[in-house]
């Protein structure tokens, strides 16, 4: 199962109430919750939807507009991301197999969270920007760089980068 915590913004353009009920991880599962929202691109009409991961701030980008056409989308780019990224393969097909199950969106419940999205936002707009066109805006090279991006593990009260947040939950080896 997952959650997507969504931005009103982001609920309205995909035309989904949030629901007040929010489930719970399936046994194991370390992929539940996420965050959404859109990102402006700088090119009229085109827009991305970001997701984050929380705790670890792992970052997936869809081109699109809404939930309702770039969740199929995700399904896809996270499992790109953790092959592409050399994460356990049972890991990666645990984690795509539970989240497939179905999902819940509910609005967004974590200021920290919030916060931490505003930042990438900015740079993420920053170089959506200095692309020559909408389709040249490299996905997978966005994603790639914020696996270094640094977080704060508040159970842990310490600063992790993101690869480190996986690193030590023994799913991703240290390279």
């Amino acid at each position: 199962m997952l959650i997507v915590h969504a931005v009103q913004k982001l609920l309205t353009a995909s035309g989904i109430e949030a629901k007040s009920y929010i489930s719970e991880p399936s046994p194991d599962q370390m992929m539940h919750a996420w965050y959404a929202r859109l990102v402006a691109t700088g090119f009229v009409g085109r827009q991305l939807v970001m997701y984050v991961h929380q705790p670890s701030l792992l970052l997936v980008l869809t081109r699109g507009k809404s939930l309702n056409t770039t969740l199929p989308v995700f399904h896809k780019r996270l499992a790109d991301l953790l092959e592409r990224q050399h994460f356990k393969p049972l890991f990666i097909e645990r984690e795509i197999e539970l989240i497939k199950e179905g999902y819940v969106v509910g609005k967004t419940s974590s200021r920290s969270m919030l916060a931490s999205m505003n930042a990438i936002i900015e740079n993420i707009e920053a170089v959506c920007r200095r692309q020559s066109s909408y389709g040249a805006i490299n996905l997978d090279g966005i994603e790639d760089t914020y696996l270094d991006w640094l977080t704060y593990d508040s159970r842990l009260r310490k600063y992790l980068v993101t690869k480190d947040y996986w690193i030590e939950r023994g799913v991703l080896d240290k390279i």
